[in-house]
């Protein structure tokens, strides 16, 4: 019974997620579309710099990809398009956006991974640590510097970071090298100050919701009855105590692991100069690459949906009693 339901649940959500991916794809691609320029203005800038007459290669390129055409033509083709697996023509970098995103995806990939298991592992243990030791003076640290880590701005503490350890004290270099293996230490040590940056205000975060779960189930009575008989403080804790609190943990961990996507890591991309999704997103900003735009944009947007799918199905089998149907 409870595999069909389930079942169900999956099978609407994900077309609620196809729903919603289209409706974002639908109002990106429209409002990248009635700006003033053109993706062919920026591609030939170079041209026009040294005061050739590119008026005729611009309708040229134009008519080349249908961006001279009446908007619902050129919405239509680009479905029909997507619908064969084609996102369409990078202008700015001459690949397929396609290519492009292969390329490219892996590096968001790691950032965003290295960062959540960071912050997780690290403000989980402290939030435990800090619950069971409440009112010392680790509690005391771990709290102000929790209210610290919340309170600074990430492209803040990026920049902060690059100054004091990669041009002050030289430990890091100033740009990320693409030429190093992704899985050499080599590479690892150059994402230790992106990580930091971005895992940062998760780490707080995390820190503090899980001394507050904690707390708030060492005080129910289970947690007397469990002491009673004699269990050690440590099957308490970790079986009885943090297996209750992880219930509101994951849904704030899920939450994080959402925004990051669309917000924190393409600000650290950019600071650090990490060739991922985030900064190609943000260079076809500014060359008015429509297809990257809207690729990007949708990619983002489904993924979140899906993370938000997946923190659903890990409720019902960290409560039995969540069902929704």
């Amino acid at each position: 019974m409870k595999k069909t339901w389930l079942r169900d649940y999956i099978i609407k959500r994900l077309l609620y997620a196809i729903f919603i991916a289209w409706a974002v794809l639908t109002v990106t691609f429209v409002m990248v579309r009635v700006g003033p320029t053109s993706p062919a203005d920026k591609y030939l800038s170079n041209l026009a710099a040294q005061g050739q007459d590119t008026s005729q290669v611009m309708a040229a390129i134009e008519a080349r990809y249908g961006v001279d055409r009446p908007i619902y033509e050129q919405y239509l083709n680009y479905i029909t398009n997507l619908g064969r697996g084609d996102w369409g023509w990078s202008l700015s970098t001459s690949m397929s956006v396609m290519e492009l995103i292969k390329a490219h995806w892996i590096y968001s990939f790691q950032l965003i991974f290295l960062s959540s298991i960071f912050a997780a592992i690290i403000g989980i243990l402290i939030g435990i640590y800090s619950a069971v030791r409440q009112y010392s003076k680790t509690d005391y640290i771990a709290t102000f510097f929790s209210f610290i880590g919340i309170s600074i701005p990430n492209f803040w503490l990026g920049v902060m970071l690059i100054l004091l350890f990669s041009v002050n004290l030289g430990l890091f270099k100033t740009y990320y090298d693409t030429s190093l293996s992704l899985l050499s230490l080599a590479n690892l040590k150059q994402l230790i100050l992106p990580v930091i940056t971005l895992g940062t205000g998760m780490l707080a975060g995390y820190t503090r919701y899980t001394r507050s779960a904690m707390l708030e189930n060492l005080r129910k009575d289970f947690v007397k009855t469990a002491r009673a008989k004699g269990l050690p403080e440590r099957t308490v804790i970790g079986k009885h105590v943090f297996r209750n609190a992880v219930l509101p943990l994951v849904t704030i961990i899920m939450f994080d692991l959402g925004s990051i996507v669309f917000g924190g890591a393409y600000l650290t991309e950019i600071i650090f100069g990490i060739p991922g999704l985030g900064q190609i997103s943000f260079n076809a900003i500014f060359a008015d690459d429509y297809a990257v735009v809207v690729a990007v944009t949708v990619i983002s947007a489904f993924l979140i949906l899906m993370i938000n799918l997946i923190t659903d199905i890990t409720y019902t089998y960290l409560d039995p009693r969540i069902r929704y149907d």
